[in-house]
């Protein structure tokens, strides 16, 4: 597939390359900037994004030592930057520093990064600007904590909403065709059919 997820960081957040011959978007960066370096270089990909699923502290480890090194501004939901402070001081409870980072607002829509075309879906509920990207060219969908392999985001941190998490899964994430597969932001894939249908926290 044409994914390449590396579980980095103390919470094992997903960091995703999505590529499609030589060109690469790459999702929820941790601090491992070194090793996604060489990743995107042994498979000899062009990085032309880095876009965030949320702004939660595990998802965004390495945004600025990523920017720094490749010139890029890291793409995030409006709702998540506007209250930036807030949600990433909560990785300090864990023991996370957030280095600071500028970031590009990116509104949900159809973009075009390279060879990849991406539908960005507003998929609010985890926090009030999660967003979602969908592939539709690699039946690949990178959920972020909205969606996992038989279970959903918890929804008690700032900005969290289970009513609203339930309301993007079924209107915007259930919607896509049952074979897409779907890259969470922790533990394994799964699919968009397996989840409407075996979800027990919430079914289509």
């Amino acid at each position: 597939m044409p994914v390449i997820t590396m579980p980095f960081g103390p919470l094992e957040a997903n960091c995703h390359i999505v590529y499609q011959g030589s060109d690469a978007v790459i999702f929820d960066p941790s601090s491992e900037t070194e090793q996604v370096l060489d990743t995107l270089a042994a498979h000899k990909l062009t990085l032309h994004a880095i876009a965030l699923t949320h702004l939660h502290a595990d998802h965004c480890l390495g945004c600025a030592a990523l920017a720094r090194i490749t010139g890029l501004t890291p793409f995030v939901g409006k709702e998540d930057w506007d209250e930036r402070s807030l949600l990433l001081c909560k990785g300090m409870s864990f023991g996370m520093y957030v280095e600071p980072f500028e970031a590009r607002i990116l509104e949900p829509g159809e973009v075009v990064w390279g060879a990849l075309r991406c539908r960005v879906i507003g998929t609010p509920g985890h926090s009030a600007g999660s967003l979602c990207y969908y592939f539709p060219d690699l039946k690949a969908v990178i959920t972020g904590d909205l969606l996992f392999y038989r279970s959903v985001g918890r929804t008690d941190f700032p900005g969290g909403d289970s009513e609203a998490l339930a309301r993007s899964l079924r209107g915007s994430i259930y919607t896509l065709p049952g074979d897409v597969t779907v890259y969470p932001g922790h533990g394994p894939e799964t699919s968009v059919g397996a989840e409407a249908s075996g979800n027990l926290y919430c079914r289509a």
